[in-house]
């Protein structure tokens, strides 16, 4: 019986030596090296055998070892951001590959700042931006570029070079402070810049609780992240890079104005019409036109004469042209000088179309932008260093835009556990001629220089005779300003800012998968600016003294970040955790200025405040401490068998905003996928590569609207609202003190409540991703500062508190596809699109709009902020059309002021009498649904990208009409050709009231309907063509990449809007929609060239 069961035991181990030594010898070892774009061994690429779990990563130098069963074997070589490569084995025992970038949506690596993680594993709203998709179009401000390639990301901006936008991701979710969190390389800051497009690695934009709550406190108007390039590690060469770019930017056409003749005909016809309302005879008389029943053109708008006292004057509307003697004694009368007594100009009007205003103050602007890029490193260290340089001019003249930057990013290992870096950045930044509040984007609510080009006459000149400005000093024209001599005014302005920007962080793996990352960051900012007010003297209202401004400032500000993250899995069980600690200061500093007039000489090499009359010299100065944060927080990751994923994140936030009774809170969030893709049921369809199903509800904080010293109750001094004669001298006063602000240490942090239902998928082997998301945003407990009783505090600041609530709802989708026709022809096309509501649901008890924002444009009041409207949005009356006749007013309700041709507003409550309780919301700035196309293709060595932007369903209140639509409300000014189709009573269906000279209720007094125009619009952002040198080429030059281009920007709008650009901003986002002077954005064209070597 032993020996039995010994020979079965021995027969059965004999066997299974013969099997395993089978499967054995059917196994072999595949090497290889898998290589970037740029020919680099590419570290951490997996390299999987298909359908099994047998696989490795490649190593430093991109070099693999794996075994494979058998011949039929194949491979399959994957790594973020770039296409996944299947090989069959065969009888290879070598096989080297090439990764390609690759631009899918759903597999691109997603940096948060804290974290880098895979997109396919997230379970929050997140969207990601091309790096080229920044470099595209020639801005001042990286943020501009987001514009239309981001769903649930709204951006206004206007043609300023360097301006500031409004950047808002999923609407406005409070009264104020709705700016997006910036994040650079880890660091958080108020504004990017300071940013060189070309410098930039990767942008991410978190929109929900879900992906955002990280940031806790500073999250909650969404998170935009911006990473650097790092470099490579590898034993290669160094590459440089190289990117140029030239090109010009197009004023465009100005509005159409009338002419000189035109302009004094219907100056004829004002006067005619006046008189047919008032019942009386025509009464013509005008300075320069003459007092006949026609007009007449005069040759001269001014010419010196000389009064038989012998003093000198202006005469204007005289006859000519004058001989050369007389020329001869003008010239000797001549004097633009206010100093050396009255000022005596000959000027000759303007014939045919007359002057065209605005293209004298615009011009063919030139671009030119440069950045040289350094990559490289070795095996345990990686370098990237990068100079900028761009240099833009505006189409206005004077108003250009410079930035010079440096950076320098490095990463070396100490040990194979222990890891260093720092990423750093210089940047000086000059903008000159810019206007409009917060950078710029307010620039549409100024009444400016591109109002003005608009309200200036045709008939007056640029110049007068002998050079010297021309304007409305030549009387009967009104008071607006010559704007081209406010132009060149400020050709001697200049400012700079110098900014410093980085962090150095250490990274330290404790044990294996645990790791721990320390950085601390910092910006140092310091700016000085001078500035001249010309004396003026051409035009009807000057200034009385020569200006000149001097003032500097810097603020510093850091953070301080530490964290530990650990990452494992166990069979199906993968966790993903990090917990950390922040503490920050927004910045502190100093800013100092003086004004003065009059110095002794104006020249700007004389001028210093020093040389200022001291009895003219004012001088301020301040300080701020800025906003310390503490923050602790932490978010698990979990998912099991790559079905089913959770994700939970808390972060607790003080701010020393806000008294101790509330400086602390809590915001966590919660969310949830599952991936159906990877269920059974849907093994059969084939079709679908990864679908993905998603949802999330979380809280995030806001304290951005409230100041530091909101806690606190102030005192001030100043001579204009605390001093008293108290000595009884009446020549002297002594200040005293008042309460300046009123504190309030109860306010607390608004809170965002998001919730979000979304997918993600991806189709047809990677050819088709689809993003859709719905959301929701409820802001509680909104920060709002309440009018309070003069009786406690005159002239005092009302503090913070927490009032009402807001909400914001939408849709975002984004498609994109993308394929090869042919082996030569490749596409891409990728379509985003957001919808977006917004509504104040609340405020106080007892407050059903807010009364202490209501801005007056000479009297109109568009604005009201109300329960059940959104932000910013347009009240008034409800124009119904134009009274046709004494019978249609007498029928219509009690209007005041009413007459044929004027304006006729709807009885709202029907009470038979037009009143305030009859005005209504007309319309709101904000959009209902934006988006974008972009569309690629190539072939061969070509390719041409377009890229399309449009806004729907948002209104703009054209304020510049009052000045252009109206005669009557600077008579005299410059008038628009709409008024060639205003009413008459043989033109009884015109949009346009009639032209006369009476201004009141029914005429321009009153905000309603007729300056409400849809602002909807389609723009062709970018059309770019580009070539790229075949290899044979780039070898004989030995380059490793070589394209050149061109380009369009702006090539064309499709709007019905009638101003310059229906994308009309604000400076703040419960005032803003308001176009009186916007600045354009117009078509420009560039060229240039991306050298790699």
């Amino acid at each position: 019986m032993f020996m039995k069961n010994l020979y079965k035991n021995l027969s059965a181990a004999f066997l299974l030596l013969v099997i395993t030594s089978s499967a054995v010898m059917a196994q072999r070892v595949v090497t290889g090296t898998v290589l970037d774009e740029f020919d680099t061994g590419l570290p951490g690429v997996s390299v999987l055998v298909k359908g099994t779990t047998n696989g490795t990563a490649t190593d430093i130098d991109g070099k693999f070892s794996l075994n494979v069963p058998n011949d039929e074997a194949v491979l399959v070589f994957s790594f973020i951001g770039y296409t996944r490569i299947e090989q069959l084995v065969g009888n290879r025992s070598v096989i080297d590959v090439k990764l390609t970038p690759d631009e899918q949506t759903l597999t691109e690596l997603v940096v948060t700042g804290y974290t880098i993680d895979s997109r396919r594993e997230t379970t929050g709203a997140i969207a990601t931006v091309d790096p080229k998709d920044l470099t595209v179009i020639p801005t001042g401000n990286v943020e501009q570029t987001l514009q239309g390639r981001v769903s649930g990301v709204t951006v206004i901006t206007n043609g300023q070079p360097g301006t500031t936008s409004i950047i808002r991701v999923r609407g406005f979710g409070s009264f104020g402070g709705n700016e997006p969190l910036y994040v650079v390389d880890g660091v958080p800051v108020t504004s990017t810049d300071f940013l060189n497009p070309d410098d930039i690695e990767s942008t991410t934009v978190l929109k929900d609780a879900a992906a955002a709550s990280l940031y806790g406190a500073r999250a909650s108007n969404g998170v935009i992240i911006y990473t650097t390039k790092k470099g490579t590690r590898s034993n290669e060469k160094i590459r440089v890079d190289y990117n140029g770019m030239f090109g010009s930017t197009d004023p465009g056409e100005g509005l159409d104005m009338m002419n000189p003749a035109d302009f004094a005909e219907y100056t004829w016809l004002a006067e005619r019409n006046q008189a047919m309302i008032d019942g009386d005879d025509p009464e013509y008389s005008h300075p320069h036109f003459g007092s006949g029943n026609s007009p007449v053109l005069p040759y001269y708008l001014s010419v010196i004469g000389q009064n038989s006292n012998g003093t000198l004057q202006n005469r204007p509307g005289q006859p000519g042209p004058l001989s050369a003697s007389e020329l001869e004694q003008q010239a000797a009368w001549y004097n633009v000088d206010p100093n050396a007594g009255p000022v005596l100009q000959l000027i000759r009007a303007a014939t045919g179309e007359g002057t065209d205003w605005y293209n004298a103050i615009t011009r063919t602007a030139p671009l030119h932008r440069h950045s040289i890029g350094l990559n490289g490193g070795s095996e345990t260290s990686r370098f990237y260093i990068g100079l900028g340089y761009q240099d833009q001019s505006g189409i206005l003249l004077n108003n250009d835009f410079k930035r010079i930057s440096l950076r320098a990013n490095s990463e070396f290992d100490v040990t194979n556990r222990i890891r260093i870096g720092e990423n750093f950045q210089a940047t000086y930044r000059q903008v000159l001629g810019q206007s409009g509040g917060n950078g710029g984007r307010g620039i549409a609510l100024d009444e400016n220089d591109i109002l003005s080009a608009f309200r200036m006459p045709s008939i007056i000149p640029v110049r007068d005779e002998f050079g010297g400005y021309a304007g409305t000093a030549v009387g009967a024209f009104n008071n607006p300003r010559n704007p081209v001599a406010s132009r060149e005014g400020q050709a001697d302005n200049r400012n700079f800012n110098a900014n410093i920007f980085g962090n150095v962080y250490a990274e330290i793996d404790l044990i294996e998968d645990l790791t721990f990352r320390t950085s601390i960051g910092g910006r140092y900012n310091n700016y000085y600016f001078w500035n001249y007010g010309r004396r003026q003297y051409e035009n009807s209202e000057n200034n009385s003294a020569f200006g000149y401004g001097e003032g500097a400032g810097y603020d510093f500000g850091w953070t301080f970040t530490n964290t530990l993250s650990w990452k494992k899995t166990f069979d199906k069980h993968a966790f993903d955790v990090i917990v950390g600690q922040e503490a920050l200061n927004t910045g502190s500093g100093r800013n100092i200025s003086a004004t003065g007039q009059n110095p002794f000489s104006q020249d700007p090499d004389f001028i210093t405040i020093t040389n200022l009359p001291v009895s003219s010299r004012i001088v301020n100065s301040s300080l701020f401490r800025g906003v310390n944060f503490s923050s602790y927080f932490g978010r698990l990751n979990y998912t099991f068998n790559d079905k089913y994923l959770f994700s939970a994140v808390v972060r607790r936030d003080g701010s020393s905003v806000f008294g101790i009774n509330s400086r602390f809170g809590t915001f966590p969030a919660f969310s949830a996928a599952w991936r159906l893709s990877s269920e059974p049921f849907m093994q059969s369809a084939s079709w679908i590569d990864d679908l993905k199903i998603r949802g999330g509800w979380g809280q995030m904080g806001n304290s951005n609207p409230v100041p530091a010293t909101n806690q606190f109750s102030t005192f001030g001094g100043d001579i204009g609202a605390s001093s008293y004669d108290i000595a009884g001298s009446n020549s002297s006063a002594v200040i005293g003190f008042r309460r300046t602000r009123i504190g309030n240490p109860n306010t607390q942090w608004e809170t965002a409540v998001t919730q979000n239902i979304g997918f993600d998928g991806t189709f047809y082997n990677g050819r088709l991703d689809v993003i859709f998301d719905w959301w929701k945003k409820d802001t509680k407990d909104l920060l709002f500062q309440l009018p309070i009783p003069q009786t406690a505090g005159s002239n005092a600041t009302p503090p913070f508190i927490n009032i009402g609530e807001m909400s914001n709802s939408g849709l975002d989708l984004l498609v994109s596809t993308r394929g090869n026709l042919s082996s030569l022809f490749t596409y891409e096309l990728t379509v985003t699109g957001s919808t977006l509501k917004n509504e104040i649901v609340s405020l106080a008890p007892g407050l059903d709009f807010i009364t202490s924002i209501n801005p007056s444009f000479r009297g109109i009041q568009p604005i009201r902020n109300q329960v059940g409207q959104s932000l910013s949005a347009f009240f008034g009356y409800k124009q119904i059309g134009l009274f046709q006749s004494a019978e249609d007013v007498a029928s219509h309700a009690d209007q005041q002021g009413a007459a044929p041709g004027r304006l006729k507003f709807e009885d709202i409550n029907g009470d038979g009498v037009i009143t305030p309780d009859d005005r209504t919301f007309l319309g709101s700035p904000v959009p209902d649904f934006t988006g974008g196309l972009n569309f690629s293709v190539g072939y061969k060595g070509f390719d041409v990208a377009a890229y399309f932007y449009t806004s729907i369903g948002n209104e703009v209140w054209n304020q510049s009409r009052w000045f252009t639509d109206f005669f009557q409300t600077f008579e005299g000014a410059a008038i628009s050709e709409r008024l060639k189709n205003s009413w008459t009573p043989e033109n009884p269906n015109a949009t346009v009231p009639i032209v006369e000279r009476t201004t009141n209720f029914s005429t321009s007094e009153q905000a309603n309907s007729y300056y409400i125009e849809d602002g909807s619009y389609l723009r062709l952002q970018n059309v770019t063509i580009g070539y790229t040198l075949p290899e044979a080429l780039l070898d004989k030059y030995n380059l490793q990449r070589a394209r050149i281009f061109a380009g369009a920007n702006n090539l064309f709008t499709l709007t019905g809007y009638s101003g310059l650009d229906p994308a009309v901003g604000g400076s703040a986002d419960t005032t803003f929609g308001i176009d009186i002077g916007n600045y354009p954005v117009t078509r420009g064209y560039t060229f240039g060239v991306n050298l790699s070597f």
